[in-house]
């Protein structure tokens, strides 16, 4: 699928990246230019005094942007935003609940899209947007996370990152090193950092979530026939050869001492501070993660692609965006479609995104910056880049199924690949059963 990013003034903003970044909240900006946009380019109208609440999930409403867009929109209209926010897997049993008819419904979600929101039936309880002014200013990728059997269901006004592998440009510079472009060579480039003393990958390991799987599956699902019949239920992971690849990697990685001998007790909140360190060469992880938690300076930092077993010249992982949907049985659906017709104005979402770190969702957008890293690999992703599929397309999907590859790393647990992937697709046809 075609991507559009913003490539306008690039050398400006590698520049000013070089010579530092100013602190908003908890996500770095830096310069960019001013909206073009003078004054609204759609209708919206003065709130009818009714408060829209929102429901999100922790910490999701937090970001620099959403705040600008809610205080934006408050202050222009006269509306005002109830947000509530919930743990992750609180929020998600709220959703269903509420659409289940269990407890009062919110007007607003912000949620992800795709097979993450089967369980509320948006074909019967969210808005149809498809006819919406603003569908034709998304980009293509934006287009792919809003369709929901065909329809537009929500707004994506979320940060587009690019997913790979991060890596020290000062250590692989003074090591010699060069970029990897094959399986093989990423290995070899591992073991040329661990004889040096540097631990080659940081994986935060007791973070299920952030083995990060999904990467590498995205390339073999991308056959829509092989997508089909997993969701048919036709094919597991275990009809998956390449998937036996992806365990062979984790266990290699884990077995060579290329995630370090205490790899175990690695956590998200050490991300920071390991890659501070300049004790490991690499991590897994997304563009936009140096401008939005990490506190060291981003441009000792390139990005490459996704080493992961498969395919043999590794992967980019497009963004997941975050979609404001509406309640379509909302009392205040009026005010909830006026919201978001806010949110999707070039003239608002340029200044909601002002000098934010990230690749446009909407074509219009000119305010916020493609990250340092994006536009010196861009060619190299272009060639490499996939989709977000699997997180997003394959139903009864979760991350948190990366505890049996972690169970299969460990070298005191006797699991067999075969037992493995039988574990995950016991657990995602499980996850199936239960949307029903």
């Amino acid at each position: 699928m075609k991507r559009i990013y913003f490539t306008l003034v690039c050398l400006l903003f590698a520049a000013a990246c070089l010579t530092g970044c100013t602190s908003c909240s908890s996500q770095k900006v830096s310069m960019a230019p001013a909206s073009p946009y003078k004054k609204p380019q759609y209708q919206w109208k003065k709130n009818s005094g009714q408060a829209l609440v929102l429901w999100s999930q922790e910490p999701e409403m937090e970001r620099v942007y959403m705040k600008r867009a809610v205080n934006n929109y408050e202050a222009a209209t006269g509306g005002h935003i109830e947000i509530k926010s919930f743990p992750k897997d609180e929020f998600q049993k709220k959703i269903k609940n509420a659409f289940a008819g269990k407890e009062s419904k919110p007007d607003l979600l912000l949620t992800y899209g795709g097979t993450n929101i089967d369980s509320i039936d948006p074909d019967k309880n969210l808005y149809d947007f498809t006819n919406a002014v603003w569908v034709d200013d998304l980009t293509d990728t934006s287009v792919n996370q809003a369709i929901y059997h065909g329809k537009i269901i929500g707004l994506p006004h979320w940060e587009a990152s690019i997913s790979g592998t991060i890596y020290n440009k000062t250590i692989f510079k003074k090591l010699h090193l060069r970029v990897p472009k094959t399986q093989k060579e990423f290995l070899e480039v591992c073991e040329v950092l661990k004889k040096n003393g540097i631990t080659p990958l940081y994986m935060p390991f007791k973070e299920s979530s952030m083995m990060l799987y999904q990467f590498p599956l995205d390339t073999i699902v991308g056959d829509s026939q092989t997508l089909e019949n997993m969701n048919d239920q036709k094919m597991g992971y275990l009809d998956l050869p390449e998937m036996r690849s992806v365990l062979k990697w984790y266990k290699t990685m884990a077995k060579k001492g290329y995630l370090g001998q205490k790899y175990t007790d690695n956590t998200w909140d050490g991300m920071n501070s390991a890659m501070k360190s300049g004790k490991y060469g690499m991590m897994l992880c997304w563009d936009t993660w140096l401008y939005t938690d990490f506190d060291g300076n981003p441009a000792e930092y390139g990005i490459m692609p996704a080493f992961m077993g498969v395919p043999d010249q590794g992967t980019f992982e497009g963004p997941n965006l975050a979609l404001v949907a509406v309640n379509k049985h909302s009392s205040k659906l009026s005010d909830a479609i006026n919201f978001v017709t806010f949110l999707a104005d070039p003239f608002n979402y340029n200044k909601a995104f002002e000098r934010i770190y990230t690749a446009p969702v909407f074509k219009n957008q000119t305010a916020s910056i493609s990250t340092p890293q994006y536009m010196q690999s861009e060619r190299l992703i272009d060639r490499n880049y996939h989709d977000s599929i699997a997180w997003l397309r394959i139903r009864g999907f979760s991350q948190t199924d990366a505890s049996c590859i972690q169970e299969y790393m460990v070298s005191d647990q006797n699991i067999t690949e075969k037992e493995c992937l039988k574990k995950m697709d016991k657990l995602r046809r499980q996850r199936i059963r239960q949307e029903k």
